[in-house]
């Protein structure tokens, strides 16, 4: 139990946005210190989303910091939502269409979306979302390394929410499934920008 906990601490949603970022812009822009500048920028976004949960916790919103409560991820996301376009309209204003974040941030965006219709029917898993969404973005941007470095987090964590019992079998494959759908289209819609409207 004591691992689960562990796993589910370690490969938390925001573990995967805070690394994600770096790994991102490091990609498009080959310089660490851009990269680092960004990651710092999205840091901000990431302590105030984390500062949501807690903040919630404390008032009763929230019944704990994994919003357990299907109920809970609504108003979760009502929270989240000046956030999310928040960071998405920085990013257009920075740099612009063209940068790989820009398209991340929509990717978030449309993930919200998506997920805050789904959760009226069903928990979704938010941690197997995320992490099956990062190893396939390291997928298409580092290629078959960047998978086969990561391949292994969404099982052994789908393994932690399962032994937390946390999520149903079907709420961890719900979530999975969402979060690789998810990236796909973000970036099929990427490519589409790059390649058709430069």
């Amino acid at each position: 139990m004591r691992f689960a906990r562990l796993v589910s601490f370690v490969f938390h949603p925001a573990t995967f946005f805070f690394i994600m970022t770096y790994l991102i812009v490091y990609k498009q822009t080959d310089s660490g210190i851009v990269a680092l500048k960004w990651q710092v920028f999205s840091s901000a976004f990431i302590f105030i989303g984390i500062v949501i949960i807690l903040v919630g916790r404390w008032r009763g919103i929230f019944s704990d910091h994994d919003l357990s409560k299907k109920e809970e991820r609504a108003k979760f996301y009502g929270f989240l939502w000046p956030l999310a376009f928040s960071y998405l309209t920085a990013a257009l204003i920075l740099r612009g269409l063209f940068f790989f974040l820009s398209i991340i941030a929509f990717g978030i965006v449309l993930g919200m979306f998506i997920f805050h219709i789904v959760s009226r029917y069903i928990k979704a898993s938010i941690h197997l979302a995320i992490s099956c969404g990062f190893v396939l973005t390291l997928g298409f941007l580092y290629g078959e390394t960047g998978l086969l470095a990561t391949i292994w987090i969404p099982p052994l964590l789908a393994w932690s929410r399962l032994k937390l019992t946390k999520h149903t079998k079907q709420e961890v494959i719900a979530g999975g499934l969402l979060g690789i759908c998810i990236t796909f289209l973000t970036f099929l819609i990427g490519k589409y920008v790059f390649v058709y409207t430069r």
